[in-house]
């Protein structure tokens, strides 16, 4: 009886057992097959939105502490894939002022991360912001939120040298990402970008919070660093309006020579670039490009012209230094050409007989001609690489030409051995033919001929460790430093100077060099000097088309020295 019961009571337990089993079972069946769908969707109602917070960008400077880009803070439109309603496409597109099929294509291409808010439209102000915030409530996965907006102060002196931004087009960044596009905002963006933050947050199918996420802590935005210019702003103010009254495109450079900082890089003409920063339009953009000025080109180390007379520098700091004449040698009078084969190079005027100072002074095409026939182009062109020209001068300037010296290799491969000959030379020598140089490389031409061989390698930017020389110590040759400073001088001085007239009653002592360089059309006009008193700079003038250097360059370079040293300099 006891036996009956026992089995009686396991089998009711077991019995029992298998019911809660097969009810468990059968409603897990239930839960996760037959509404397997239904519950999956209520769950993704709730998840973690992680929001990037960009970070501003850092403050760049002039040397004297002037602010010429910051950040200010602007409203941008945001949109989550994954909550976001296709059905509002042309809602929203209407109301943020952009096209429906380009909205589709900005949620298209953030589709790999569906759960992370990517930029729809930014740098908006609140009268753009306002149409969006009215309906935001009734459109699920659209935000609203405030980011940083790059901010340029001086933006059309500084154009050039600053640059602009744009958004990121790296894999690796996150859709919105601001980087630097030209200029110093490009060579320095890894400096200036900062690191973004995140912010985490539980929301609901509708997009709207419910609560703060309380995992990880969410991470601040870390601004970028800030950059300060060795650019004078008052300077490249001046240099602007003086190029600007010209009426040419043209390009100014100073540098101090003692130090290789470069205090003024000038291009005229320029643009505006907060619009790039608020989003340049289709129209703006095709204003930009059809300009036949071309603004967006920077002249000032972008742009390579034939250096033309004020090569001449270097062509007698070469014959000096090697012994192929001295300040007393005077070849045979210049009477207005040269001729050379089947070929007559022509000089602008007949000189007479010359020695060397005079023939920098008055600029005498045929004295160089007579005298480069002693030396080769190999040599030449190796003492124009010891002024710097022929290669890239700094690794800050984002597409900053190395100009072209040619050689020996160089002139084969172009024109094959037996193609080019001694006319060549004659060429190079004034600074013609296939020779080309930036402003910048020609500013700091003359800076090593005012420092007499101890100019730096320029730098743009405050704090960077002392570089080496442009031109190495083997090369000085005080004597032929002197000489050639001598020539300059007397181009100033000498009533019969290039630039005599330029600079007659000019306040402080002045050397310089000009140059007439022919192109298609009417010829560029330059000028290269130095001061060294009240400041040790080397400047470049140049002018497209402006015709002659002493009479159209040589009035800007002074314009631009009297108004510079004659302000009172910030502190």
């Amino acid at each position: 009886m006891n036996s009956e019961r026992k089995r009686w009571v396991f089998y009711s337990y077991m019995a029992v057992t298998l019911l809660l089993f097969l009810f468990m079972g059968g409603r897990l069946f239930f839960l996760q097959i037959l509404r397997g769908d239904y519950y999956r969707g209520l769950s993704s109602q709730n998840h973690i939105r992680v929001v990037i917070k960009p970070a501003p960008r850092g403050l760049i400077r002039d040397r004297n502490g002037v602010v010429l880009a910051d950040s200010r803070p602007s409203f941008i439109v945001t949109a989550v894939p994954s909550e976001f309603d296709r059905a509002n496409i042309d809602l929203v597109a209407s109301l943020l002022g952009i096209t429906g099929e380009s909205l589709a294509d900005i949620l298209e291409g953030a589709s790999g991360v569906p759960h992370r808010p990517v930029v729809i439209r930014e740098s908006m102000g609140v009268e753009d912001i306002s149409p969006i915030a009215e309906c935001i409530y009734r459109i699920p996965g659209v935000l609203i939120d405030i980011a940083p907006l790059r901010r340029y102060h001086r933006p059309e002196d500084f154009c050039h040298v600053i640059g602009y931004v744009g958004l990121a087009d790296d894999p690796e960044s996150y859709r919105g990402e601001i980087t630097g596009r030209t200029g110093i905002e490009r060579s320095l963006n890894d400096v200036l970008h900062g690191q973004p933050g995140l912010h985490r947050e539980v929301v609901d199918a509708m997009g709207r919070v419910v609560e703060e996420y309380m995992g990880t802590e969410s991470e601040d935005p870390v601004p970028g660093g800030n950059v300060t210019l060795t650019i004078d702003a008052g300077l490249q103010r001046i240099a602007m309006e003086a190029l600007e009254k010209t009426g040419f495109a043209g390009a100014v450079v100073i540098v101090d020579y003692l130090n290789g900082e470069i205090l003024c890089a000038a291009s005229s003409p320029s643009f505006d670039p907060n619009m790039f920063c608020r989003g340049i339009s289709t129209s703006e953009w095709d204003r930009l490009m059809e300009n036949p000025a071309k603004p967006l080109y920077c002249r000032a180390w972008s742009a390579a012209y034939p250096p033309a007379s004020t090569f001449k520098l270097v062509t007698a700091y070469w014959l000096l230094a090697e012994g192929y004449v001295d300040r007393n040698t005077m070849p045979n009078p210049c009477y207005g050409s040269l001729t050379l084969g089947d070929t007559e190079f022509g000089c602008w005027t007949a000189h007479g007989r010359l020695n060397i100072l005079q023939a920098l002074s008055q600029s005498c095409d045929v004295f160089f001609y007579r005298t480069c026939q002693q030396g080769s182009i190999d040599q030449l062109a190796e003492y124009a690489g010891h002024f710097g020209l022929g290669s890239r001068l700094t690794g800050l300037l984002p597409d900053e030409r190395s100009g072209l010296v040619p050689d020996t290799d160089y002139l084969n491969e172009t024109y094959g051995a037996d193609g080019w000959g001694l006319g060549i030379l004659l060429n190079l020598s004034i600074g013609q033919g296939e020779l080309l140089a930036t402003p910048l490389q020609m500013a700091v031409m003359t800076g090593v001929i005012a420092s007499r061989g101890r100019m730096p390698l320029p730098s743009i930017v405050m704090g960077l460790d002392p570089r080496e020389r442009v031109m190495p110590e083997s090369a000085v040759d005080p004597d032929a430093f002197d000489t050639v400073i001598e020539g300059m001088q007397l181009a100033v001085g000498s009533r019969t100077g290039t630039l005599h007239n330029s600079f007659a009653g000019f306040q402080w002592d002045f050397w310089g060099k000009t140059g007439t360089a022919e192109c298609v059309g009417e010829n560029h006009a330059l000028v290269v000097g130095f001061a060294r008193e009240p400041m040790p700079v080397a400047i470049c003038v140049v002018l497209e088309h402006g015709e002659q250097g002493g009479s159209a360059a040589g009035p800007v370079a002074r314009q631009i020295l009297e108004d510079y040293f004659g302000r009172e300099v910030p502190q």
